[in-house]
């Protein structure tokens, strides 16, 4: 007398099993196109940074250089 419950509750398991291997693997793939690694933030240029820019392009002059990098340096220091 063989029972075929046991090979039929295998049967079942084993296809959840793959349903949800299947299922899983989609669910990770459609996750991973709809949250792209995010790439890190551009730095910003500094203000020093822009104002060498403006002194080399010839947007402001030596003294107003010189006035504007004083200023941020005071200000670097109340930091």
């Amino acid at each position: 007398m063989n029972s075929t419950g046991g090979a039929a509750f295998w049967s079942v398991l084993m296809l959840v099993l793959w349903v949800a291997i299947v299922g899983g693997a989609a669910w990770v793939t459609v996750w991973l196109i709809r949250h792209p690694r995010r790439q890190p933030r551009p730095q910003l240029p500094s203000p020093l940074d822009i104002l060498e820019r403006r002194f080399a392009a010839g947007e402001i002059t030596q003294e107003e250089f010189d006035d504007a990098r004083a200023r941020l340096r005071e200000h670097q220091l109340d930091l």
